[in-house]
């Protein structure tokens, strides 16, 4: 178990690394790169909710990250028109060229991590990872 715990710092501190420098040149929070990546990589997940469940944002720092980046016009904020309960979260064009850093930074990430590793070890590891995860909302 302390390995499991050593090896999640490690990943969660090489990313933080990495992200440093875009978050320094935009002059963002790490909270709002993930937003604006999550949206990228995600689009049909649109919502404040989508991003509070699915990218594991604590709600709070969610909101101020999207007013923050809607402030900034790098987001818009669209009622939608089946459920007006709901708004959706767009990418405004401004946000562009910190998605494109944001990428290239993801992209460096995941060859360093997965260096060394074949494509049917890191399908094997996809599908531990995803038993582990299932395991886990079981016991909550």
């Amino acid at each position: 178990m302390k390995n499991i715990i050593k090896i999640t710092h490690q990943i969660k501190k090489t990313y933080s690394h990495l992200c440093e420098p875009v978050m320094q040149k935009y002059h963002i929070t790490r909270c709002e790169l993930d937003i604006l990546l999550f949206l990228y990589n995600n689009p049909e997940l649109n919502t404040a909710k989508d991003i509070v469940e699915k990218r594991g944002i604590i709600k709070s720092q969610a909101s101020v990250g999207i007013e923050k980046l809607i402030n900034k016009n790098y987001l818009k904020i669209i009622r939608d028109k089946n459920d007006k309960r709901k708004y959706r979260l767009y990418l405004l064009e401004q946000s562009e060229e910190i998605i494109e850093d944001g990428l290239k930074f993801q992209q460096t990430f995941n060859e360093m991590i997965f260096k060394n590793i074949s494509s049917q070890e890191q399908e094997i590891f996809q599908n531990i990872l995803e038993k582990i995860y299932q395991n886990t909302k079981e016991g909550k």
